[in-house]
């Protein structure tokens, strides 16, 4: 009998609909489909190229500690199972918590490039841009923080290391690191690892149509969205402008307008291997947002953001209707003591999900 690796030629060319299509056919496909996954959905293939083995499970820590995602094109390489060369790995958190994870990378070896107008010491070119993190007076306020490189971007700080050479991208959020991802230039590159799951928001457009849908409310520069897009469509996407007007009205589009969240039914959501069964369970699935068009049929992305003395991490929040819904936790007197705010915003939001779904099963 061969190998169960002989499988990779075969299930490494079918889309993630048609592999899990194929599983589905019979008891031994799916136990082939399954070993496959557990060897191309490893996060060490990723993160090999930067950590060691050891550095790899410290560096999900951190992920766990201070909320940072993976996300960029190492994302898109590991959910389509596929790899670009010289490509750097992009981490995105708070800047609040970014100090911490620059000098964890100190530890092992990194080396902090600076940029143009960055200052040459690390700890006087965080500072700068902390002590210009926008003030906000109220626990929910729009997403309009527009820093030089996008949207809700506070800083880009290059990492370094040789033999061979590796490039780490650490950006900043001033808020939720979730209003940058949900201002890419496109839906492609809209995929996100936190230290337990990876997530594609727009799967069956970016995997099975290869299709992305460009986001007209993306600030960033004009000349970096022409760069990326470029970048993409050299890479097999189609880069769509907007959509036709059949399309946004039918409600199985893989655009479907509306509201989101992270992990949702329209997501991809996969586990990581290996697990880490001592880290907490993340926070990033109490964010959201909605997906709506303009009169020129051309696509935005809606929120607004939430940040507040007891939560821990800052979060993306769709619309009035999900406010309400977790508003009275949050009321001045009666939210806990933080990090248990947290908790509960996930399983508030977890709860209207749920709501959601009997709903929609009451219709049927």
């Amino acid at each position: 009998m061969l190998p169960s690796t002989t499988d990779d030629l075969l299930f490494s060319c079918l889309s993630p609909a048609n592999l899990f299509r194929y599983a589905a056919t019979c008891k031994t496909a799916r136990s082939r489909v399954s070993s496959y996954c557990q060897r191309a959905f490893k996060i060490e293939n990723q993160l090999k190229h930067f950590f060691t083995e050891e550095e790899i499970r410290y560096f999900r820590y951190w992920q766990s500690r201070t909320g940072m995602l993976i996300s960029g094109s190492t994302a898109l390489q590991f959910l389509d199972r596929s790899f670009y060369p010289d490509s750097d790995l992009d981490i995105y958190v708070e800047h609040l918590y970014a100090d911490r994870m620059a000098y964890w990378l100190f530890s092992i070896g990194y080396e902090f490039v600076p940029r143009k107008q960055q200052d040459t010491d690390f700890r006087l070119a965080y500072q700068e841009i902390h002590s210009g993190t926008p003030q906000h007076f109220h626990a929910f306020f729009p997403a309009e923080t527009i820093g030089y490189f996008g949207k809700g971007v506070g800083e880009v700080y290059d990492f370094h290391k040789s033999d061979p050479d590796r490039k780490i991208q650490l950006i900043t959020s001033y808020h939720s690191p979730l209003e940058v991802i949900l201002n890419f230039h496109s839906t492609c590159v809209m995929n996100l690892i936190t230290h337990e799951k990876a997530y594609s928001l727009y799967p069956r457009s970016t995997f099975e149509e290869r299709r992305s849908l460009h986001s007209s409310d993306g600030s960033w520069r004009a000349d970096s969205q022409m760069v990326a897009k470029n970048k993409y469509a050299g890479r097999g996407w189609l880069i769509v402008d907007r959509l036709t007007q059949a399309e946004i009205d039918d409600r199985t589009s893989a655009f479907a307008y509306g509201r989101r969240v992270i992990g949702d039914q329209y997501c991809w959501t996969v586990d990581l291997l290996p697990k880490l069964a001592d880290l907490p369970q993340g926070f990033v699935e109490s964010n959201s947002w909605g997906l709506y068009f303009t009169q020129d049929r051309q696509a935005e992305m809606n929120f607004s953001l939430l940040k507040m003395p007891e939560l821990r991490f800052s979060y993306t929040v769709a619309d009035e209707i999900i406010k309400g819904y977790i508003s009275p936790a949050l009321q001045e007197g009666v939210a806990p003591p933080r990090d248990d705010l947290d908790v509960d915003l996930r399983m508030l939001i977890k709860w209207w999900r749920e709501d959601q779904a009997n709903k929609r099963r009451q219709l049927l």
